[in-house]
């Protein structure tokens, strides 16, 4: 069967199984290899994309049902700056240190900041649960987007 949709703002068709993950679609057959795998059962955030601006685990989601959807990895154009933001803050913060987990991470994140609330600090870690990070213990990462989420609305 053949899948279209857009991914990182271009237009993309790919011959899958029905049976292929997005993972392994976006990996193999398209060459993004910013979206990483990690556990293969969704439970460590490192495969996180967008899809129509939600965070997906694209390790357990069949890439059939991603048929004329939008997705968005950290290599999608930023016209806004989010993600250069995003990025920026997770260095001054030391947030990405072995880097392994940060374009899932930066994927969530991304969809925390343009959801336009401001979450406390619990509401961020409560958000970000889904990601395993062994690296910094979350307190850097915590940091990061709480500062951007202060930024945000002078930017737009």
């Amino acid at each position: 069967m053949q899948v279209k949709f857009k991914l990182n703002a271009e237009m993309v068709a790919c011959d899958i199984a029905g049976h292929e993950t997005l993972l392994a679609v976006l990996r193999d057959k398209l060459g993004v290899m910013e979206v990483k795998y990690g556990c293969g059962e969704g439970a460590c955030g490192a495969c996180v994309v967008l899809v129509d601006d939600t965070p997906t685990a694209s390790c357990i989601t069949l890439c059939a049902s991603v048929e004329d959807s939008e997705l968005m990895t950290v290599k999608a154009p930023d016209p806004l700056g989010v993600w250069s933001l995003l990025q920026e803050r997770f260095a001054v913060h030391e947030a990405a240190q072995c880097g392994f987990c940060s374009p899932g991470l930066l994927a969530s994140c991304f969809a925390l900041v343009q959801c336009g609330e401001k979450l406390t600090r619990q509401q961020i870690r409560e958000a970000l649960t889904g990601h395993l990070c062994r690296c910094t213990g979350y307190q850097h990462i915590v940091d990061a987007v709480e500062e951007v989420m202060e930024l945000w609305p002078v930017m737009s």
